[in-house]
């Protein structure tokens, strides 16, 4: 399966080389049409689902499962990137193939999530023996559920078809816009969502969990097409990035902490002692106040500054 997918990677459309690069492509840049630049960006990422599922198939470590499910994530984004360009019913059914794999994935990361929650505090992981022995167990099931999902995806073939089915049909349109401006435009437009997104979570004095879960989902978007197409937006690009980095940590780090307390609700039944699943239930409650506090303090900074520099 994982040679099928190096081998999809291998197929795709020659990229532009520089003259005595030993055959190196040369990075993304303004001189590029469209269609040009999507194997140049979808080469590394395809790469990158092969090597996290050669690692999820022998070994299931926690780190490979997180980079599969970005590496599918930005697929996602890339796709997005490209949709207006492309029969959008397709281009979104195809997005929404790339989501299945990573929340499959994503059913094993979620209980290293709350392993990782529970051993980061000394006393809850001495307090907590017996309830991180069952997490420990949960997780193996999960992992053997993940790698069944995704291998029944048949996801070599999968991306295969997908990248040249997206390429095929830029390759049959003639282009009146530079890689600047297409870039641009699709920054633009999910900074957009963003924003309004900030707008919504800034009404409230404490906004709902629901609104910062949507607000995380669009900043990653907007990361993700900031950086395929940094080179093409220069300065711009990288300070956006550094102005949303510390945001995103802190939703991500309350997304942990939910996602924690989510699962060991979920499967209360099956994780045994009530007294220490009550103990950290408790823990993972206090914590995701605080972390509230701590993102929506984050928010108002970061947000405020980011809405008025784009006014």
């Amino acid at each position: 399966m994982n040679s099928e997918l190096q081998k999809a990677a291998g197929e795709l459309p020659k990229q532009p080389q520089t003259a005595g690069s030993g055959g190196r492509p040369e990075l993304i840049s303004a001189g590029i049409s469209i269609a040009q630049a999507f194997p140049i960006l979808v080469t590394p990422l395809v790469a990158q689902v092969g090597q996290r599922m050669r690692v999820l198939h022998d070994w299931g470590e926690a780190e490979s499962l997180h980079k599969l499910r970005v590496a599918l994530r930005r697929l996602r984004s890339l796709w997005w990137a490209y949709e207006s360009y492309l029969s959008r019913p397709e281009a979104k059914a195809q997005r929404r193939e790339f989501k299945l794999l990573a929340d499959a994935a994503g059913k094993t990361r979620d209980w290293d999530i709350l392993m990782r929650v529970l051993v980061s505090d000394e006393s809850m992981k001495l307090s907590l023996t017996s309830l991180i022995e069952n997490v420990e167990r949960c997780r193996a099931n999960a992992l053997i559920g993940s790698r069944a999902a995704i291998d029944s995806a048949g996801v070599d073939r999968l991306l295969r078809r997908h990248v040249h089915e997206l390429f095929d049909q830029l390759q049959a349109k003639v282009f009146d816009v530079t890689l600047a401006s297409f870039a641009s435009k699709r920054v633009d437009a999910a900074e957009r969502a963003l924003k309004e997104r900030m707008r919504r979570a800034l009404v409230h004095q404490i906004p709902e969990y629901s609104e910062l879960h949507q607000l995380r989902i669009a900043g990653k978007k907007l990361r993700y097409l900031l950086e395929f197409f940094l080179p093409v937006l220069g300065s711009r690009s990288q300070k956006s990035i550094e102005i949303l980095t510390g945001l995103q940590d802190d939703l991500g780090n309350l997304n942990d902490i939910v996602a924690s307390e989510t699962l060991l609700h979920r499967y209360a039944t099956s994780l045994g002692d009530s007294t220490s699943l009550e103990q950290a239930m408790k823990y993972l409650s206090e914590q995701k106040a605080h972390h509230m506090q701590i993102t929506y303090g984050t928010l108002h900074v970061v947000g405020d500054a980011y809405l008025r520099a784009g006014d």
